[in-house]
């Protein structure tokens, strides 16, 4: 009888609402029954553990309560009417969940926010579903229709745009979807930070009088690498962890992109630039542009704008909402969140506990360059040659001289080693170039590094196309762009950011080539004994094919994911891999440069640590190389700040055979001239980390400008002093650009 006056009085005041110009919902009177009304115009929607879920049928906002912190995070600011900043359409946005980007026929942008677009003028139908609501969105000006489902887990909230339900009629087309993107917004009396995965992470203060500079909003994992673009804008870091956060005074919330990572992006904006609200939220990416030029070099010389399909690549776009408190609430609170995400979600292993917590010697990465292309001439004639930068035996020379020197833990990369050296064909068998020792040498010194205890991976690049061969042509073979032609990608010059011509180009295997070459080369290796392998560009590049049976990122990432699983299975060892994004932290036995550093944009106010942080005690993890550092000895001291282990580049023989090859940058690389040097630095950071090998962070904090401390699981902790003098913590004095032990 109760639930059925409650239904009636819902009806009579929508009726009311509707007859006086507000606003009037469609809701199924089967699906509201259940739902308990907690005031304020609030539905109770669902409740799990310690979280609750409440829907505005009227609004369409929702509120999500954390019991266990007393916290409430609200979709919309609940005080947006008095924002004095916010004008016209940034007013309207405040009262939205959804922000649309979309064009016309002719390319022509536009923007329209879900509540002057679908909730005043079509308003949500909602449906209750398992722990939670569905919402859709009808954008009928427009010809959108969007789904939201809202659900709640043990611990978590996840908000889900559902792919299957989009639906585009007419001359517009979508171009991106921004998700809750002020959730909660934090206003001008917060106190906080934004979290942004800004390569290491990046916090964005509170109200930080910035809103003169343009807004963090980068793609996770990067730009899609199938676009041609003529110049290189800006050197920057990149998304590797498709995350994202807020602290609010004693409570935080950590954002995982769930599902659709591959096509996201972030968005962060502190207050006064749009409004007087500090927000950060990620967004949906369904189309491509590019700007090609047509006739170059002529009197028609011309640009021309080309768009891509609006796609999802079939899958969902679901972040989920993790709720925190405490001593919890803060950045290393997230990370050490995202590294419990990463085990139980993402099913990622602990890998050093092979090596044990805590005990022996650091592991040191060396990655040799072998044999490199150079132009050579015979009685005038140029040909084409490998140099021969580090033989097998040169490598096997140089490691039994780090073993002997007190590097117990070693890993050896080599590059180049393939037949015709580095850049050349994709490789799938162990055909070995001749000059550096040939089959017989590399599967020598393959044997040779296992009996000595030394994990060697020869580098495989299933990627990048130099070379046609092995059963792969740029013509059939190579990703096409939008203009449908093969992606062609250039190195860009440092001096203008344009790009190189005098250096070698390549070509973008589709993806399902690259996972081809990565199962045969896997299959090979395997028959031949071989157990680890380094995989370059793959853990660190995503790409469409805008082919005519192309495919969106988001196909692209489940190919990389099911290839890399495959060719793992193929092998019985591990992957190593180079500035890796999480896609690949599944498959990783290694990873190589890290970043240790964000980008620096001038909306940003601190780098932190949030990548190692949330990696530490899961997989071991090298720094970009020491030696080719612009300061060696503050990058130690990163090191021993986020618990990095040390790499080097290397070559064993004369540097100046680099000159005219396109490794003529790798400056301070000779082995023979580095090795004192090395050790010295090895020694330190053994000192330093060598008691907290293969544990997590579970804290890192700043204690003054240029000071930080980092702590362990078992309660160690080490200080680091980047100031060029001393400085006083506590009773402690920490030296100048040097560290101290607890």
């Amino acid at each position: 009888m109760k639930i059925r006056i409650m239904t009636v009085v819902m009806a009579a005041m929508l009726l009311v609402m509707s007859a006086a110009g507000g606003f009037a919902p469609t809701i199924l009177a089967d699906e509201v029954t259940p739902a308990l009304q907690t005031g304020g115009g609030f539905v109770r929607a669902a409740a799990k553990g310690n979280l609750t879920l409440d829907y505005n049928p009227v609004t369409a906002e929702i509120i999500v309560t954390d019991n266990a912190s007393g916290a409430s995070w609200a979709s919309n600011p609940q005080d947006r009417e008095s924002d004095q900043t916010a004008k016209g359409a940034k007013k309207m946005d405040l009262s939205s969940q959804l922000l649309l980007d979309y064009v016309d026929d002719q390319n022509k942008p536009f923007q329209l926010n879900s509540f002057t677009g679908s909730v005043k003028e079509a308003a949500p139908v909602w449906t209750k579903v398992e722990g939670g609501i569905e919402v859709v969105y009808e954008f009928p000006k427009a010809g959108f229709t969007v789904p939201v489902r809202y659900t709640l887990n043990d611990d978590s909230m996840s908000a889900t745009i559902l792919s299957e339900g989009i639906k585009q009629s007419g001359k517009f087309k979508l171009v991106g979807i921004s998700l809750l993107p002020f959730f909660g917004a934090a206003g001008a009396d917060d106190e906080g930070y934004l979290f942004v995965p800004d390569g290491s992470g990046a916090l964005i203060n509170f109200n930080n009088n910035k809103s003169m500079y343009r807004s963090y909003s980068e793609r996770v994992y990067g730009q899609d690498q199938a676009l041609d673009l003529a110049s290189k804008t800006e050197d920057k870091e990149t998304i590797r962890m498709p995350v994202f956060g807020m602290k609010k005074a004693a409570a935080a919330f950590l954002a995982v992109i769930h599902k659709g990572a591959y096509q996201a992006g972030i968005t962060a904006e502190a207050g006064g630039k749009n409004n007087s609200y500090n927000n950060v939220y990620s967004y949906a990416s369904l189309m491509e542009f590019e700007t090609n030029v047509l006739l170059e070099g002529t009197l028609n010389e011309k640009q021309v704008t080309r768009a891509s399909q609006s796609m999802t690549g079939g899958t969902d776009f679901e972040v989920k909402y993790y709720f925190l408190g405490g001593e919890d609430a803060n950045y290393a609170g997230m990370a050490v969140k995202y590294r419990s995400y990463l085990q139980s979600e993402q099913g990622v292993q602990l890998i050093v506990a092979e090596q044990g917590e805590g005990e022996g010697k650091l592991p040191m990465l060396v990655d040799f360059v072998g044999g490199v292309k150079k132009k050579a001439t015979f009685l005038g004639i140029p040909y084409n040659t490998v140099e021969v930068l580090t033989s097998f035996k040169d490598a096997k020379a140089a490691a039994d001289r780090l073993l002997a020197g007190g590097v117990d833990s070693l890993s050896l990369r080599l590059e180049g080693w393939t037949a015709g050296g580095a850049k050349d064909e994709v490789p799938v068998t162990l055909d070995a170039e001749g000059k550096l020792g040939g089959d017989k040498g590399l599967k020598s010194l393959a044997k040779e590094l296992e009996e000595m205890g030394v994990a060697f991976y020869p580098v495989v690049d299933p990627v990048r196309l130099f070379e046609g061969g092995n059963g792969f042509s740029k013509f059939s073979d190579a990703a096409k762009g939008i203009s449908r032609a093969p992606v062609l990608k250039y190195e860009y010059r440092l001096s203008d950011s344009a790009k190189n011509k005098e250096l070698k180009r390549w070509y973008l295997l589709k993806p399902n080539a690259a996972t081809e070459a990565i199962d045969r080369f896997t299959s090979a290796a395997e028959k031949n004994g071989l157990k680890h392998v380094s995989l370059q560009t793959i853990g660190s590049m995503l790409y469409s094919d805008f082919g005519r049976n192309g495919q969106p990122k988001n196909a692209t990432g489940a190919d990389w994911e099911t290839g890399l699983a495959q060719g793992k299975s193929n092998l019985g060892g591990g992957f190593m891999y180079d500035r890796p994004n999480a896609y690949v932290f599944p498959t990783a036995e290694r990873l190589s440069d890290v970043p240790l550093s964000s980008s620096g944009f001038d909306i940003e106010d601190e780098s932190v640590p949030f990548y190692s942080i949330a990696i530490s005690g899961l997989i071991p993890a090298y720094s970009e190389p020491i030696n080719l550092s612009s300061n060696p000895r503050k990058y130690v001291l990163k090191l021993i700040e986020t618990g990095t282990y040390p790499a080097y580049k290397l070559i064993v023989r004369d540097s100046a055979l680099l000159a005219t090859t396109e490794y003529d940058s790798l400056y301070s690389a000779e082995f023979k001239l580095l090795y004192d040097e090395m050790i010295e630095q090895y020694d330190q950071l053994n000192e330093a980390l060598g008691d907290v090998m293969g544990l997590s962070i579970s804290d890192h904090e700043k204690l003054q400008d240029g000071v930080f401390r980092t702590t362990y699981e078992n309660g160690k902790s080490v200080v680091v002093n980047y100031n060029e003098n001393s400085v006083r913590v506590g009773t402690d004095s920490i030296p100048a650009l040097g560290y101290l032990l607890r």
